[in-house]
């Protein structure tokens, strides 16, 4: 314990509120900034709190040595402690990442104890206000320099605080100095840390429990009853008392963040893309053309059409067949296609239609609640909304194990490669259309039995390209049981779309309404049905993973015609398909 020298503590809460304080300031500079572009005008409060954001923040982005402070607690300590007004003597203290400095007491070795006893008190001072719950003012800008707020009504609370941690400590000084030495041999057992970090708060704890158990400085078991009282409030052993224990339970979904995997949610976009173009019959136009090119049909002379087509047919054998592709379609999002036995995701379309419905059914009660009624049930629909979306997602991410993944890769690259080769001039000029999808109206209509609406399976597939892709990027929503699901006022203010970004790559709120407007619209989806989607309903039984169960169950199960409830060997109605589809 010799070794362990008071003026090189570090106060590790005493940094770590200091970082939270200045992201604190950067995080509500760029929520009132925001709102203020959106909005255009902010109300009286928040344009008075916004004022004073941006004087800290300018402080914050100018102080590159860090000797500013901006942790109220610190800062209004600091500032109390150094007045002249308050009849204690002025004390000038600042820290450096934690490690408490005092200006006018360096370099004298007279002022080494008086040193360690300065750093004793002013830093069980800090754990005694931290312990105590003692109310903090708000920090405004003075000068140059950020200082308590003297019109906050904390600022007289925390003055009664500080003088009840003062009287707690006066005549106990040397107990404090002891407790700090034993506190910080605790925490550094190997002895290599040059500045051992000790919590101000768990040090105020252990002084307050040694005091309370009537422990002087002089004790003779003082080591042992420190490191005791060390572990009752690090909670370490079983003796701790009844009445000290708080009732803290532990957050579940904290817990379940394996449930939801973003990049699985993802890869179903690729999926509904690739489903629409099948319905498209894009596919199969593509097919077609390499074949007319083939037998000479095509007038193309030499150049990028004629080389795309023929590379395309050249890794045929490398692409998935029409057979592989409506297997994937029925594993993914329980379209009837696919071959008997395959494990059709039966659950997927009534998730998805219970998810598009809801976020629609939210934003259209939204905007009557803003006109007739009160915002009072709001609180009931996001909480719909979530339950939806988290349904659905644990859903996707369940499905999305295997080969999901390289066949939604496989597939993007083959659809790339086929709207390249349909957007080709020569190509589009030689069916005489201007864009792509006249060319595959036109040979679906004459060559493959006739045209689907292009219109309807494009809008389809770019809606569920973006709902996918908002699913993937705001999964910390689903796990956050009070956060909105949904940000209203970024749907009735969308903000500007950075340079680069699209709303299928970067979708936000306003993307995912309108994707979902889009997706029932296109779908022929009746006021009535759409109400009735968007009620909650109790979740499918679904893992969180893949289990995995042994041949010899599974052939039991199919024997005894099982197989199709445990949803890994669908069984097939008469016409080889297991379920209806989206409503294409």
């Amino acid at each position: 314990m010799a070794d362990i020298l008071i003026p090189t503590i570090r106060f590790v809460d005493i940094a770590k509120r200091e970082q939270a304080a200045r992201d604190a300031i950067t995080s509500s500079y760029d929520n009132l900034t925001a709102r203020l572009a959106k909005l255009g005008q902010l109300g009286q409060a928040d344009a008075a709190e916004l004022a004073r954001v941006t004087a800290l923040q300018a402080l914050v982005k100018n102080d590159d040595k860090g000797k500013l402070y901006f942790d109220p607690l610190f800062a209004t300590a600091r500032a109390a402690l150094k007045s002249t007004e308050i009849g204690l003597r002025p004390r000038d203290v600042e820290h450096e990442l934690g490690v408490l400095r005092f200006p006018e007491l360096t370099g004298d070795k007279s002022t080494e104890a008086e040193r360690d006893g300065e750093v004793a008190r002013i830093g069980l001072i800090l754990g005694l206000l931290q312990h105590n719950g003692t109310p903090l003012p708000r920090l405004v800008t003075t000068g140059k320099l950020p200082q308590p707020d003297p019109e906050d009504p904390n600022t007289a609370a925390f003055g009664e605080g500080l003088f009840q941690a003062v009287g707690r400590i006066a005549g106990r000084i040397e107990l404090a100095e002891r407790t700090l030495k034993q506190v910080a041999a605790a925490v550094n057992i190997q002895g290599d840390r040059q500045e051992p970090g000790v919590s101000s708060a768990e040090y105020a704890k252990v002084f307050e429990g040694l005091v309370g158990r009537g422990v002087t400085a002089r004790d003779v078991n003082l080591k042992r009853l420190v490191e005791d009282q060390f572990d009752r409030v690090q909670a370490l052993g079983d003796d701790q008392a009844l009445h000290d224990i708080v009732i803290d339970l532990p957050d579940l979904e904290a817990t379940t963040a394996f449930e939801v995997v973003a990049s699985h949610c993802k890869l179903m976009g690729s999926f509904i893309f690739a489903s629409a173009f099948e319905e498209l019959k894009a596919f199969q136009v593509v097919d077609k053309l390499v074949e007319m090119s083939q037998r000479g049909e095509l007038a193309l002379v030499k150049g990028p059409a004629g080389t795309q087509l023929y590379s395309y047919w050249r890794e045929a054998p490398n692409r998935m067949s029409e057979s592989e592709r409506q297997s994937f379609y029925a594993m993914m999002l329980g379209l009837p296609t696919g071959q008997p036995g395959v494990k059709v995701n039966t659950e997927f379309q009534d998730l998805w239609l219970r998810f598009v419905s809801s976020v629609s059914t939210l934003v259209r009660e939204a905007r009557v609640d803003a006109l007739i009624r009160a915002a009072t049930p709001m609180a009931v629909n996001q909480q719909q909304v979530k339950k939806a979306a988290r349904d659905l997602a644990t859903n996707m991410s369940l499905h999305g194990y295997g080969m999901a993944f390289y066949a939604a890769a496989d597939l993007q690259k083959q659809i790339n490669d086929m709207i390249s080769l349909l957007q080709d001039k020569e190509l589009l000029s030689a069916f005489g259309s201007t864009d792509m999808w006249g060319v595959i109206d036109q040979v679906a209509q004459t060559e493959l039995g006739g045209a689907r609406n292009s219109s309807k399976y494009r809008m389809l597939a770019t809606s569920g390209a973006i709902i996918t892709s908002w699913i993937a990027g705001n999964s910390d929503r689903l796990r956050d049981p009070t956060a909105a699901m949904i940000d209203l006022g970024t749907v009735g203010n969308p903000p500007t779309r950075p340079r680069g970004q699209s709303a299928v790559s970067h979708p936000n709120d306003y993307d995912l309404v309108n994707a979902c407007e889009m997706w029932l619209a296109d779908s022929a989806m009746d006021e009535g049905r759409i109400e009735q989607m968007s009620q909650p309903r109790e979740a499918p039984n679904m893992t969180s993973r893949p289990i995995q169960i042994p041949s010899i169950a599974r052939d039991l199960l199919d024997s005894a015609g099982l197989g199709m409830g445990m949803g890994y060997a669908q069984a097939p109605q008469a016409n080889g398909h297991a379920r209806g589809g989206y409503g294409y």
